[in-house]
């Protein structure tokens, strides 16, 4: 990345390139209608009907955020190469079934992994039965529509600020900038607009917060992989939103990184958090 050289100092240039790695970057299309088993965001997904359908407490469904068939995917280490990957989240909550105060807590959301493909499903009419009685005013989609995911892979340095740069660099992103660059201004926003143009919907990789990094408050939080994220989009050439997270944020799920290897996806940490 030559931009970094023309901002930072050579040494500092090279420091952050030794923090290259691999995600798998997102696509969005909307492709019409899409089978159970593709990878999309918003619509009906593949659902076991030995699973049951999720639903809160209160007994509210769940609905499907997206779903990533790793088969589909570009392979990657520690991901799964096959298999299906389902996010339900909350739409009839304003805050998205995220509890702040136990945001590991898999009551307002739910992450499902199905390596079996061939059970049978609820279909798509079947899932919209459990939505009869929702009234429109009590739904707050943030996918609008049904959208096909794709996804290459990218390598992404750390740029933004996280636990994940406080742990590589001992500060947080504008401390260092600060020390780096002896408070000029114009070099530390050069910087923060280079990664603000890595930001992504990703599978792994580093993750990016419109405010913090949730895990900062949370006592040895366990959850040091990035396992999805899902930004905000706005569509230019239909001149619509096709996804939003309040005022243009940003949603991330987090796993512990021997979990993943494990397949054991039953302690997420769930984020999400706007302007």
């Amino acid at each position: 990345m030559e931009e970094l050289f023309d901002i930072l100092p050579s040494e500092w240039a090279e420091r952050f390139l030794e923090t290259e790695k691999e995600r798998i970057e997102l696509q969005f299309k909307d492709a019409g209608p899409l089978s159970l088993l593709q990878s999309k965001a918003g619509g009906r997904g593949y659902l076991p009907k030995e699973q049951g359908y999720p639903v809160t407490e209160e007994g509210k469904p769940l609905s499907l955020l997206a779903q990533i068939n790793f088969s589909e995917m570009p392979q990657m280490e520690n991901y799964p190469e096959f298999g299906l990957l389902a996010f339900y989240v909350d739409f009839q909550d304003d805050l998205y079934g995220l509890d702040f105060e136990n945001p590991t807590s898999q009551e307002g959301f739910r992450v499902f992994f199905f390596d079996d493909l061939g059970q049978e499903s609820y279909t798509k009419e079947e899932q919209e039965i459990f939505f009869d009685e929702v009234e429109k005013g009590d739904y707050y989609s943030l996918v609008n529509g049904e959208f096909e995911i794709t996804g290459q892979i990218s390598d992404q340095i750390l740029l933004n600020d996280s636990c994940d740069f406080k742990n590589e660099f001992g500060d947080y992103f504008y401390e260092l900038a600060d020390q780096i660059f002896d408070e000029d201004a114009d070099k530390s926003f050069a910087l923060a607009n280079l990664a603000s143009k890595l930001e992504a919907s990703q599978i792994g990789g580093y993750p990016f917060f419109i405010q913090d990094d949730p895990r900062v408050y949370i006592e040895n939080a366990q959850q040091d992989t990035l396992l999805f994220q899902l930004n905000s989009k706005y569509n230019q050439e239909s001149g619509k939103v096709d996804i939003m997270w309040g005022d243009c944020g940003v949603g991330n799920f987090f796993i512990n990184k021997q979990d993943l290897i494990n397949r054991d996806f039953s302690n997420i940490l769930y984020n999400w958090d706007c302007s």
